[in-house]
């Protein structure tokens, strides 16, 4: 009760001193980083089984299926392939994706400085303090109340590129001979050259193509900051105040992330996936920081400052993809005209 007491008393002498100024200025924020993942997806629409002397396999180019006689003695009439270059020392080849590519693609933004920034700030001077080092200085200290608005809008439109692995599977004649020339479709009805279904060679290439993904990614950040600490003033000149700050932060971030991305593929037709979203969120944080102020006149200041600012990361996830936006190395410098009442 007794501290509680003194800060009133404080309070009360600081208004009755004109002990109140407050600050408006330009307040941009630096050093922001920004990550979009999970924006590019492929779905092979060629997917083939485990070889087996019976079945249905199709390929990016071709097809080995069963004929009108199950595939008897293991061969079948009903197949099909696109190019002579399939062919190569007896053997048909046939190729295909080993699999799918999901949500693959991964882009990062460094040293984003946000597009607008302004602040005011309210300084409440409580008093006087008598530092250990600074004994003949006239240093003050009070509390800071202060609202700060920044806005990111960050786009990004990397080119990116991710293997894909490949399936080969080999086919040969049964009795031998050449292969029919390509194109080539065979009928369903058993009267034609015979492909053995079964000695299927297989050979897989996890790195046997490239994919690239090309599109955009956009995210839209409004941030609504509220700062509550205290300051300390030195004079370090006869007009030039230094002051050090900190304390806490609370910020409201509503953003927006939409993304549409192509991923292509040699041999197959490209695929496209996009999404759009929006979320707000409470951010918590600190800051500390250091200014000078300069007085011009006995009620108007102009002070400069920086100062580190965290807060927790705000991300946005929408049909799998994810954009964050990261404060690890965020700063504020601010150019303010500061009045005193």
């Amino acid at each position: 009760m007794k501290s509680l007491f003194t800060l009133l008393v404080l309070s009360s002498t600081a208004l009755a001193d004109g002990g109140w100024r407050f600050s408006a200025g330009y307040a941009p924020m630096v050093g922001l980083k920004s990550e979009f993942s999970g924006f590019g997806n492929f779905t092979n629409p060629f997917p083939v089984p485990a070889p087996a002397p019976t079945g249905s396999f199709i390929y990016q180019n071709g097809s080995v299926q069963t004929d009108v006689s199950g595939n008897a003695g293991n061969a079948t009439t009903f197949f099909s392939y696109t190019s002579a270059a399939q062919i190569a020392g007896g053997s048909l080849s046939f190729t295909t994706l080993s699999g799918n590519l999901p949500q693959a693609g991964n882009a990062a933004e460094n040293a984003i400085a946000a597009a607008a920034g302004f602040e005011f700030s309210g300084y409440l001077e409580l008093g006087a303090v008598k530092l250990p080092f600074l004994r003949d200085q006239n240093t003050t200290w009070g509390i800071k109340l202060g609202y700060q608005f920044a806005n990111t809008d960050i786009h990004n439109s990397d080119t990116l590129s991710s293997s894909l692995g490949t399936i080969t599977d080999g086919y040969t004649l049964a009795g031998g001979g050449p292969f029919p020339p390509a194109p080539y479709n065979g009928p369903f009805n058993g009267f034609g050259p015979l492909l053995n279904t079964a000695g299927v060679t297989r050979t897989v290439d996890a790195n046997g193509t490239t994919a690239t993904l090309a599109g955009s990614r956009n995210l839209l950040v409004n941030l609504h900051i509220l700062q509550f600490g205290s300051y300390l003033d030195i004079p370090v000149a006869e007009k030039l105040d230094l002051m050090l700050e900190g304390g806490f932060l609370l910020g409201i971030a509503s953003g927006e992330y939409d993304f549409s991305t192509t991923v292509s593929v040699p041999g197959y037709a490209p695929q496209t996936s996009s999404g759009k979203g929006s979320r707000n969120r409470v951010l918590p944080g600190f800051y500390v920081g250091l200014g000078l102020r300069c007085p011009i006149t006995q009620r108007l200041s102009l002070q400069a400052s920086a100062r580190y600012q965290y807060m927790r990361p705000f991300d946005i996830t929408t049909n799998g993809s994810t954009a964050s936006l990261n404060f690890d190395s965020a700063f504020v410098l601010s150019l303010a005209a500061v009045w005193k009442f």
